[in-house]
């Protein structure tokens, strides 16, 4: 039994080690086959893939040849050439009336009389009656001091007959001493001859001083007259003064219009008082303004009085809205705002329409010529301080150069010699020379070394889009 089991357990030990032996064998073949199939199906789509490769690429569709000198750019250029511009300065300001009046009470008084046509807005006349205050107290005042005036000059009259009889009386005087002394003397020399007592001699002497008593007496009344003839006059010259006061007074109690203008508003109405000082209207003239307008003040060395400017009340489009004249340029800029000033007079008629009103907010633009004749290109030419230059080659195209440039400044305006599409120009210092052929058009598009043509001015945007350019 045992050699049995013993056996059996050999012969159970025995299995695996054949079963091991036979199972890698028999799977070998069919591993090599699936790795042939794979390969064998790998170069069929490859083969078929050059195949259909082949097969589109001799049947593809020839494309049309574009012939090199249509397929290159053509673009616009300009020829430099040198003109003479003008610069231009944009300013802002406030119109004002060169010619206009607030008219003030210069006497206090009761309005009593106002013309049913004076109102706000009506055209005036110089010497109109705007308004007039009661006068009565100073036609007293006026008549008052005519009446004294004429009173003192009764009494300089007076003086003058005193004068002439005091004169008279002073003569006579003077012949009455001239006898006292001859009778004086002759007493005298009777005394000598023992033929007049001291009695006689004295009765004469006495004679004698009251005669000159008398003339001392009219000398001096004589000489009074001319401080009394002063005082006088100084009487008559103040009451002269005081009825000139008084008839002025009577004068300034009419408000008239001191010149041409439009009532910008009146005050008061009839009955009502008016203090001295109190704005009783306003006129204006609006036939001269003036317009402080504000320049940059790189502008100073260029306006001058003289120079013409157009100005627009709204944006500056068209033909400008009225014209005027710097009649003068203030000497210092404003350091805060770095402009300077420049005053601009406007005259128009002032029953016109469209005039300017006086405190209209306006535009200004001053065009000063340029005294040097400059190289001139649009400023959408320039790209970062460089204009591209179209050089003639020699197989008849031409190739782009880039050109450094030095820019002397920018402006607006028309310059109908050289396009006058273009509005907006820059004015070039150096890196220009005469014959330049500037390109302005398909900047964007260019690189420099590239060949280009140039666009013929007869050929149509239609055709320029045929012949590659945008």
């Amino acid at each position: 039994m045992p050699s049995d089991e013993t056996h059996d357990t050999n012969v159970h030990r025995a299995d695996p080690v054949v079963g091991a032996d036979h199972h890698p064998s028999s799977k070998r073949p069919v591993k090599v086959i699936a790795w042939v199939f794979r390969f064998l199906i790998a170069i069929g789509l490859i083969l078929g893939a050059g195949v259909i490769a082949i097969v589109l690429f001799s049947t593809r569709v020839q494309p049309a040849q574009i012939p090199e000198e249509i397929a290159r750019l053509n673009v616009r250029v300009m020829e430099a050439r040198p003109v003479s511009v003008s610069r231009t300065w944009d300013g802002y300001g406030t119109a004002r009336s060169m010619n206009a009046a607030d008219l003030v009470a210069q006497v206090p008084g009761r309005i009593i009389e106002r013309p049913d046509r004076i109102e706000s807005g009506v055209r005036v006349n110089e010497g109109d009656l705007i308004l007039k205050l009661d006068t009565t107290d100073y036609e007293n005042a006026l008549s008052s001091a005519e009446q004294a005036a004429a009173a003192l000059e009764a009494q300089l009259d007076g003086l003058i007959v005193e004068s002439d009889r005091i004169g008279t009386q002073l003569g006579y005087a003077r012949d009455e001493i001239g006898a006292a002394q001859r009778d004086l003397e002759r007493i005298e020399q009777a005394m000598d001859a023992g033929a007049a007592n001291e009695a006689q001699r004295d009765s004469a002497l006495l004679a004698l001083r009251r005669t000159q008593r008398e003339a001392e007496m009219l000398q001096q009344q004589l000489d009074v007259l001319p401080s009394r003839r002063a005082a006088l006059e100084a009487q008559l010259a103040g009451q002269r003064a005081a009825a000139t006061t008084a008839r002025a007074n009577v004068e300034r109690s009419e408000i008239r219009a001191p010149f041409d203008g439009d009532l910008q508003r009146v005050s008061g109405r009839v009955g009502d008082w008016l203090g001295v000082g109190t704005v009783a209207a306003r006129i204006v003239d609006s036939s001269r303004l003036e317009v402080p307008i504000s320049l940059p003040a790189s502008s100073a060395s260029w306006v001058r009085s003289g120079h013409r400017v157009d100005l627009w009340t709204d944006a500056p489009n068209g033909a400008p809205e009225k014209e005027g004249q710097i009649t003068r340029v203030a000497p210092e800029a404003d350091s805060m705002s770095r402009t300077i000033t420049v005053f601009v007079e406007v005259r128009q008629d002032p029953r016109a329409e469209d005039r300017l009103n006086s405190g209209r907010f306006v535009m200004g633009r001053v065009r000063t010529p340029d005294v040097d004749r400059r190289f001139v290109v649009p400023r959408r030419a320039i790209q970062s301080g460089r204009l591209l230059i179209a050089h003639p080659s020699d197989d008849g195209t031409y190739t782009v150069l880039a050109r450094e440039i030095d820019i002397a400044y920018s402006f607006e305006g028309a310059i109908d010699s050289l396009d006058p599409e273009e509005d907006q120009w820059t004015v070039i210092r150096e890196g220009l020379e005469q014959g330049d052929l500037v390109i302005v058009s398909l900047l964007d598009q260019l690189r420099e070394g590239m060949a280009v043509g140039l666009v013929d001015d007869d050929v149509s945007p239609a055709e320029t889009n045929e012949q590659g350019a945008p």
